[in-house]
């Protein structure tokens, strides 16, 4: 059975609910809360954050003890700020032998923050060398700017596959909100349309 890993859960959790229902195996883990909000045969919750600290489980001891075989498993990551630390130390290269797929809301990206934005860039460079980004959604619930004409959050949901698996992958910018697809974080508050400058 596939499985998907999903760091950080919430009391509504519906990508882990309807990966389950595709029939993988999802695999919980988030200290926060009490229990899944689900009950699903193919879902297993652990009561534990993802992290670097002591107090913490690591990505790395999360892959090595799901018994995870080298297939198309996915690892979907929204811990909250703490992916930073978490991807600065872990070997992205050990991902992508486990995960065809990873997606991430990548916390904490203000552009106003000099040190911030390297620490951030760094990241996203070591990623890069083995997966291809396939979608960006900008969440707007949260901080937001508006720069020369264009409107952007400091949280960013990204979706990247692993390179070669789509065979002649072309990358083409879809600019907008993509119907079907985007759907805003916060319901009352408008949805950030993705637009791109040259």
């Amino acid at each position: 059975m596939l499985k998907a890993i999903s760091l950080g859960v919430s009391e509504s959790s519906p990508w882990d609910l309807e990966m389950a229902q595709r029939g993988y195996k999802v695999i919980e883990y988030d200290g926060s809360i009490e229990h899944c909000p689900y009950n699903h045969p193919n879902i297993i919750f652990h009561k534990h954050f993802v992290g670097v600290n002591k107090d913490c489980i690591s990505l790395s001891s999360i892959i090595k003890d799901n018994d995870l075989k080298q297939v198309e498993n996915i690892l979907q990551v929204d811990i909250e700020n703490a992916e930073w630390e978490v991807l600065e130390q872990m070997d992205i290269g050990l991902l992508a032998e486990y995960f065809t797929q990873v997606i991430f809301e990548f916390h904490g990206c203000n552009p106003e923050e000099n040190e911030g934005v390297k620490r951030r860039l760094a990241v996203l460079k070591r990623i890069n060398e083995y997966y291809e980004p396939l979608h960006l959604h900008l969440n707007n619930h949260g901080k937001i700017f508006y720069s020369q004409g264009l409107f952007f959050s400091t949280t960013l949901e990204v979706s990247y596959i692993k390179k070669g698996m789509i065979p002649f992958f072309q990358q083409k910018r879809m600019e907008g909100i993509l119907e079907g697809l985007d759907y805003p974080n916060h319901p009352s508050n408008p949805e950030i349309p993705i637009y791109f400058k040259e």
